[in-house]
Order: C-alpha cells, then sequence, then structure tokens
C-alpha cells in the first residue's frame, strides 16, 4: 500500500466516509482544513467503523499510537498521518 499520493489517500478516505455514513461517494467532498467528523456529524460508533476500515484498507493499526488522535483535526491532518504510515 505504499506510495499513495495525497490525492489516491482523500479519495480513498472520502470512500470510507461515504460508507461509514451510509451516503454516495460523489457526496463527500473535503478539504486540508475540513473537520470531517463534524461535517459529517460522525457519531462515536461512526468514529470507531472509521478507525477500522482506515486500519483494514491501509494495512495499519489505526487509533493505537498517541499521534492518531492528532490526525483527526482535519481531514488534511488525517491524509498526511496516512501516507506517513504507509511510507
Amino acid at each position: 500500500m505504499s506510495n499513495l499520493t495525497i490525492t489516491q489517500i482523500e479519495e480513498k478516505l472520502c470512500a470510507i466516509i461515504a460508507d461509514v455514513k451510509r451516503i454516495a461517494s460523489n457526496d463527500v467532498s473535503l478539504n486540508a482544513n475540513d473537520d470531517f467528523i463534524n461535517k459529517y456529524h460522525l457519531t462515536s460508533m461512526d468514529a470507531v467503523s472509521l478507525s477500522v476500515r482506515i486500519s483494514e484498507d491501509f494495512g495499519f493499526g489505526f487509533g493505537q499510537e498517541a499521534e492518531d488522535i492528532d490526525g483527526l483535526a482535519s481531514f488534511g491532518s488525517l491524509t498526511q498521518l496516512i501516507q506517513k504510515r504507509v511510507a
């Protein structure tokens, strides 16, 4: 899963968020500074599902490191964290 571009990670994350929220993928539109948790009203159960899907789809245990919490601050911080981990 290495060598993913930020764009590829963003597209995959948007698809994951859409799946977790049970909405169409093209209904998810995020910019780097967006607070995606509030924008898409992710509940605590949604956040758990998101964490599991990130772990499965990107191949690392998301939610196991202290910096993972910082990755939830914005869509951009999450994509950068994923890019760092899959490299």
